[in-house]
């Protein structure tokens, strides 16, 4: 019921996007703000991008809200903070069994016209409500213009280490796509994004676990329009770790970003 459900939204999605007329915001501008992982972080679906959230000389804020559906249902409420045109804050709160707090930050500390290095981390209080832990991923990653297939994308790749328990020699690894879906027909207000590796959004995600067997995920991303003079809205329909019964999931979300002026 529940993938009925899911599927009907995405045909509304679909067809109302086609319908839409927006501002055409190029990549790499205002159009970052609101293109959040489930962790909060600018980003793909899990895999955060090396672009920070849009900022400018003034900060933009972004505050969204992510559903996982798997047996169960998760709420993820985030806020986001892009900052001094290379920093980025996020914070967000995965509610399902139990209670995760998830603390993101980024530092762009390199870029050129088509690429971007960040060093990148997320701290993380899991069962807050009860008997917490903590853990932190930390991570490196670089985003830059590509071909994905043969269509133009943004590329991202990332390498990292997550810090939950007994120190060991594993390493995260990470890759992303972002490009236009159907750019004819939906003209370029919607992107296809997928992205895999071997670590998910949360040492302890309530969809998509990626311990096992690594993990696949793509989505729909309706491009950040703008509704009012300052405010801008996205739209994200993902399906995580598509090839495992365990971690498999739907996820919806909506993000709604300020620039101040």
């Amino acid at each position: 019921m529940v993938k009925i459900k899911i599927l009907q939204a995405l045909g509304i999605f679909l067809v109302a996007t086609a319908c839409l007329s927006a501002v055409d915001l190029p990549s790499g501008s205002v159009s970052d703000a609101g293109n959040a992982t489930i962790s909060g972080s600018n980003g793909y679906i899990v895999i955060p991008s090396a672009e920070t959230a849009w900022s400018g000389k003034n900060t933009t804020v972004t505050t969204g809200y992510s559903g996982i559906f798997t047996g169960s249902y998760a709420h993820v409420p985030y806020i986001q903070m892009g900052f001094a045109s290379n920093l980025e804050m996020s914070l967000a709160v995965d509610i399902s069994q139990e209670v995760d707090v998830l603390l993101g930050g980024k530092w762009r500390f390199a870029r050129s016209q088509n690429s971007s290095l960040t060093f990148g981390m997320v701290g993380q209080m899991l069962n807050a409500s009860n008997s917490s832990r903590f853990a932190a991923q930390v991570y490196i990653n670089s985003t830059f213009n590509s071909t994905f297939i043969d269509w133009p994308s943004k590329t991202t790749l990332l390498i990292g280490y997550t810090f939950d328990g007994p120190l060991t020699s594993d390493i995260d690894f990470g890759m992303g796509y972002q490009t236009a879906f159907l750019p004819g027909v939906f003209k370029e207000k919607v992107d296809f994004i997928i992205d895999f590796g071997n670590a998910s959004y949360s040492a302890s995600p309530s969809g998509g676990n990626a311990d096992s067997r690594g993990m696949l995920n793509f989505g729909l991303r309706l491009r950040p329009l703008q509704f009012l003079k300052s405010v801008y809205v996205s739209i994200d329909i993902r399906a995580l770790d598509v090839f495992d019964a365990v971690g498999r999931a739907l996820s919806a979300s909506i993000a709604i970003s300020y620039r101040s002026q």
